[in-house]
């Protein structure tokens, strides 16, 4: 549960870095730090209850991957295409895979 709203988080702090304004725009890089330190705690947690850091760290990256795509494209930052789909799926395919033998 914590990987995956680390992930979340993920969205907030690469997105929001580009609004930082080369961090001088101060509620951005509020945002971004925030975001940030939570989403490290979420990949913390796991570690802590013995997930294994290979494990839980390429959850947590797989999913901040796919889900700060797929905002992008929706926010227009983004245009993704078929080969992109196409690496997505195999990413996502990847993270259940991890999780499922973890």
């Amino acid at each position: 549960m914590e990987l995956n709203l680390g992930g979340v988080f993920q969205v907030g702090w690469s997105i929001g870095l580009d609004y930082t304004e080369g961090m001088t725009n101060i509620v951005w890089d509020i945002i971004v730090l925030v975001s940030l330190l939570l989403s490290m705690l979420c990949l913390s947690i796991p570690m802590k209850s013995g997930i294994s850091i290979s494990t839980a760290y390429a959850v947590w990256v797989g999913l901040g991957v796919v889900l700060t795509i797929i905002v992008s494209a929706v926010l227009g930052l983004e245009t993704i295409t078929l080969g992109m789909v196409l690496f997505l799926l195999v990413t996502v395919a990847g993270v259940v895979g991890l999780k499922m033998v973890s």
